[in-house]
């Protein structure tokens, strides 16, 4: 897994960024009562949690997976890798605990990362009848050799076109259907930073306005944004359909190419090749599966907010 090298002027970065919560380090407020964060704790991990994104996007997060805050419990919630103790981790995590009433650290026993996958070519196979290239759908970069492999999101959230996770634009500009069918040429894509990528439609193609899973469609009829508590859907290349629900949003994720902010959590199951894929809460899109584990739960997915 790539990760930042170590040098004695990045430690000496990192630790420097411990004076600037110093000024914040006043006692906590005791706990609030279950209807939410009292204002002045929430300001404080509010500012913390900008502090941790503005480490990681100096290349200062190390093996520190992701991070949010946790409105429920009112804290800030941070995932590290587990056993990691290199200089650059250790002083992001020491960073965090100058307000240790404010913080709660797990150890994950494996990385997040990008759900990309990357396997030989099986070669077009026949078109079968069709009404056209549906949400959900498996998108190949290519037809012979090695190919990146991720999902294809909403079609129509922007006019004519279909969306996918930026780190699939990262790999490939171009992308295939199952049946060597052209899908198109990413137009506009982010990554890190944000995780999105739209693939103005192939001349002749045409979009359907649903998910496909097997069998079974689902129409979608509008757009939103996830929301704590959802209960959510999402269809991956390689998974399938898995549904769960959100409990985290405004996420950090320190994916090895870099951060990317503003990221909700699912607990919904996944793995390589479902990047891209839809989210959705009935017939409302809501988001494009990121990352998580290389297997299983959690799922990171962009907000459609692009």
């Amino acid at each position: 897994m790539k990760r930042t090298t170590v040098t004695r002027s990045m430690v000496s970065m990192a630790a420097a960024a411990v004076l600037v919560l110093a000024g914040l380090a006043a006692p906590a407020t005791a706990d609030p009562p279950s209807g939410g964060c009292l204002a002045d704790r929430l300001t404080r991990l509010s500012t913390l949690r900008h502090r941790l994104d503005e480490l990681a996007l100096s290349g200062l997060a190390g093996n520190n997976q992701y991070w949010y805050v946790d409105h429920r419990r009112c804290t800030l919630a941070i995932a590290t890798l587990r056993g990691a103790a290199d200089p650059v981790t250790s002083a992001f995590l020491h960073t965090a605990r100058m307000l240790p009433a404010l913080v709660e650290i797990t150890e994950l026993g494996a990385p997040v990362t990008t759900r990309v996958a990357r396997r030989p070519a099986t070669g077009p196979h026949t078109r079968a009848a069709t009404t056209g290239f549906h949400g959900g759908s498996p998108l190949y970069s290519g037809l012979t050799g090695t190919v990146f492999i991720c999902t294809a999101g909403f079609n129509g959230y922007r006019a004519n076109t279909t969306g996918t996770a930026g780190h699939c634009a990262r790999d490939a500009p171009t992308w295939y259907d199952g049946t060597g069918t052209l899908i198109g040429t990413v137009d506009e894509s982010r990554f890190p930073g944000a995780d999105w990528a739209v693939i103005p439609a192939a001349e002749g193609l045409a979009l359907a306005s649903d998910i496909l899973d097997g069998d079974s469609t689902t129409t979608i009829t509008g757009f939103a944004r996830p929301r704590l508590d959802d209960r959510v859907c999402g269809t991956g290349a390689t998974s399938g359909t898995r549904c769960g629900t959100i409990d985290a949003t405004d996420v950090t994720v320190n994916y090895p190419e870099g951060p990317v902010t503003g990221l909700a959590r699912s607990t919904q199951s996944g793995a390589a090749g479902d990047s891209g894929g839809p989210v959705h809460t009935g017939p409302t899109g809501v988001a494009l599966i990121s990352g998580g584990p290389p297997e299983g739960a959690p799922t990171f997915i962009q907000p459609l907010n692009f």
